[in-house]
């Protein structure tokens, strides 16, 4: 199952070795919505305990270049590519909501043989961890949210408007032009080239379909409708440079899920998975297990 190879090395001196195959399972797209039934996942490790992790808009599963591989050693790890990302079915519908992405995750853990797992969400993975741990409490074990995402519902219009027509224009070129043009928004001032390069990497591969679906499900979530309902032990880690979801957002966040414990990551902007990955680890390590 641990298919890695060659290995990279980050500035902060985390190894990754080479990403495992891309894997699949087949779920029931006429129930989901999905226009097919692949949902596509990177896995690795084994153990009495399972972690999923939920990338963010625009990534996908080899953003967790460095955390998979690490948490294998101690658990089960599963990184999805949500619908429309990687190798994964579009939703059929231009518009779904967060919800129907819970439900995909959910269907996922079934068709896996997966009763209960830790939660490890970044971004807009963050926001489907949230709703699936408040929708279906006892699927999840604990949770741990990285640049944790509110959604956008409760924001002005106007700013939501801006927020598509932006996701839209970004996307207009395809996905290396979106590597190009949006990277430094996702990273704190000063990241090392070979940290730029892995978020350039990751970025390349989106569909504009699958982001702009996931954009519109941003677009009319609030995570604080679920975030008191949420029971797992949580744990928000967020970079003090996050210029996508500010540490205000987590903040807010953690006085209202039950018992949260919240961790600001000096210097590290949106995606400390990549940025800061010892750190990071060494805080996921001390929460799931």
């Amino acid at each position: 199952m641990d298919c890695f190879q060659a290995v990279s090395r980050h500035p902060d001196g985390s190894t990754a070795p080479a990403l495992p195959e891309t894997r699949f399972v087949e779920l029931n797209a006429a129930m989901l919505g999905l226009e097919h039934g692949r949902l596509s996942f990177m896995e690795a490790g084994e153990g009495p305990e399972t972690v999923v992790l939920l990338h963010g808009i625009g990534a996908n599963s080899a953003g967790w270049r460095f955390t998979l591989p690490a948490l294998a050693r101690r658990a089960r790890v599963i990184a999805w590519n949500a619908p429309g990302y990687w190798l994964s079915a579009d939703f059929a519908a231009e518009a779904p909501v967060a919800t129907d992405y819970a439900r995909v995750l959910v269907a996922m853990l079934d068709g896996l043989g997966v009763a209960r797992a830790h939660l490890v969400g970044s971004s807009f993975g963050s926001l489907v961890a949230m709703v699936v741990a408040a929708e279906h409490p006892g699927r999840v074990e604990r949770l741990a949210l990285l640049g944790t995402s509110r959604g956008q519902r409760w924001k002005p219009q106007a700013e939501r408007d801006r927020m598509l027509a932006m996701r839209q224009a970004s996307m207009a070129a395809g996905g290396m032009a979106l590597a190009r043009e949006r990277w430094q928004n996702l990273v704190a001032p000063g990241t090392s080239e070979a940290v730029a390069e892995w978020v350039r990497q990751t970025l390349a591969a989106t569909h504009a379909k699958g982001l702009m679906r996931a954009a519109r499900a941003s677009d009319t979530a609030d995570t604080m409708d679920f975030a008191p309902r949420i029971a797992s032990p949580s744990l928000i880690l967020v970079g003090s440079e996050d210029r996508v979801n500010p540490p205000e957002v987590s903040h807010t966040l953690a006085k209202v899920i039950p018992g949260a414990a919240m961790v600001v990551q000096e210097g590290v902007g949106h995606l400390p998975e990549l940025e800061a990955p010892a750190a990071t680890l060494a805080a996921l390590e001390r929460h799931l297990f």
